[in-house]
């Protein structure tokens, strides 16, 4: 895997921190999809608690979109499993880093609710991946594998930070180490 990407020097230097924003490097949104083990988070309410966290990622060519289904255990690695879905958009069609997310609430999608989803950072072989907020309220530390590498998580935990994250806030995701890797998606033309 290729060097983490240097900090925003503007994040550093400012007293208050600018919005953060999706990498500029162009990726392969197909490559993205699939299914991922959470890793750490800053995490929403829901998943303060969450366990075996997994996000699968499945493209719908029809309705140009994505589907999303976020899984996880409460409380405890056989806790409860809870299970959660978004649909999805790739708004910026040159990195295809920024993305708009809808999540499905007891009553169905709320019309026109797009959630910013930022990439802000992925392994060349799509093995790691961290995605950020714009207020950075919340972020997603994930790989293809349950365990990661200590050194590579810390640089990752570190170039969160540097992004403007505080260290504290990130909570490191429990997951059961024998589940098995998960495959990188093949790339495909998703007709952008």
């Amino acid at each position: 895997s290729r060097a983490i990407r240097p900090p925003n020097p503007s994040a550093r230097t400012m007293g208050r921190l600018p919005p953060l924003t999706a990498m500029k490097r162009e990726m392969d949104a197909s490559r993205h999809f699939g299914s991922w083990y959470v890793i750490a988070h800053v995490p929403i309410s829901v998943e303060k608690d969450a366990h075996n966290a997994v996000e699968t990622y499945t493209w719908d060519a029809k309705k140009k979109r994505f589907q999303v289904e976020y899984s996880f255990n409460s409380k405890a690695l056989d806790g409860p499993k809870v299970d959660m879905y978004q649909r999805g958009w790739v708004v910026d069609k040159k990195t295809q880093a920024e993305w708009r997310v809808n999540p499905q609430l007891p009553f169905g999608y709320l019309p026109g609710l797009r959630l910013p989803y930022l990439i802000l950072d992925v392994a060349d072989d799509y093995s790691w991946s961290v995605v950020g907020y714009p207020t950075r309220a919340y972020l997603w530390i994930m790989a293809r594998t349950p365990t990661m590498d200590a050194g590579l998580y810390e640089r990752l935990v570190k170039f969160s930070e540097d992004q403007g994250y505080d260290r504290s806030k990130i909570r490191k995701v429990p997951q059961d180490p024998g589940q098995p890797p998960f495959e990188v998606p093949k790339a495909m033309d998703l007709k952008l």
